[in-house]
């Protein structure tokens, strides 16, 4: 399993299972059980190459989970449209 497939799936326990519409790096990374320096070094920069209109287009991001989520607020995140499909079919 590939960081970006641990990402969408930590994000799919938190919009499934605890009925949570928006969340923050912080509720991912809890969820993947991670610490912070981990956290840091292995997958924010994926994260973050996740989000909607991101200017960075990161090699480490694969092209299915590009544009996923959509940023709400500063430090708040949604599934976009696009993300909200892909949940559908983990269902």
């Amino acid at each position: 399993m590939t960081h970006n497939d641990e990402i969408f799936n930590a994000t799919a326990e938190l919009v499934l299972k605890k009925k949570e519409e928006q969340f923050t790096r912080a509720d991912v990374r809890d969820q993947l059980g991670l610490t912070s320096h981990e956290w840091d070094m292995g997958y924010t920069a994926i994260f973050q190459g996740m989000i909607e209109n991101c200017p960075e287009k990161s090699m480490k991001v694969l092209p299915k989970y590009r544009a996923v989520f959509k940023r709400i607020s500063r430090g708040k995140y949604a599934l976009s449209a696009y993300g909200k499909s892909l949940l559908k079919g983990k269902k």
